[in-house]
């Protein structure tokens, strides 16, 4: 405490500036009645990211909602995954989210799966997906994304540009 701060004490002006509360992302999700278990966060330059495993599309809504409400946050990145779609799918298998699909191929199927028939599975992206987080969903092993994109290379031009709604062949490893 310095000089000044003495005479002002003395005198009666003692007030404190009121202390900055930040709060957690957590807590205000918390507050808007939304679960937090299973949710991370990062945190860049006005920006936040929220990931992990949510129950369903409302929630991811919702979690969306209010962290774009937060003071200081201009952008909100989505890496958050529905629950139910986490496991990896046997071959053949619809999920129960209906992200994996059987496809009719013709030629392209047999040139993608030799020997078997000509059905092949499909997914198709859903916000917030990447190529490496699709491979872990089906393969259990996100570094074999290279595989996904290769078999798209039609589709794809660059494997960290993928949209919502483009069904990717998910070839046999």
């Amino acid at each position: 405490m310095g000089i000044f701060d003495s005479i002002k004490n003395a005198f009666g002006g003692k007030e404190e500036a009121a202390a900055d509360q930040t709060v957690s992302p957590s807590q205000m999700l918390r507050d808007a009645g939304i679960d937090t278990e299973g949710l991370r966060f990062g945190f860049g330059a006005g920006s936040i990211t929220v990931s992990g495993d949510i129950a369903d599309e409302s929630d991811r809504q919702k979690i969306l909602d209010v962290l774009a409400g937060a003071p200081g946050i201009t952008r909100v990145q989505d890496n958050m995954v529905l629950a139910a779609s986490a496991p990896a799918e046997p071959v053949g298998a619809p999920s129960a989210a209906g992200s994996v699909e059987e496809a009719s191929g013709g030629a392209e199927a047999e040139a993608a799966a030799p020997g078997e028939n000509s059905e092949q599975r499909t997914y198709t992206v859903q916000s917030g997906d990447t190529l490496w987080k699709i491979a872990e969903q089906m393969y259990g092993n996100g570094s074999k994304y290279m595989k996904i994109f290769e078999a798209n290379s039609d589709l794809l031009e660059h494997p960290d540009q993928i949209f919502p709604g483009q069904k990717l062949v998910i070839p046999d490893l």
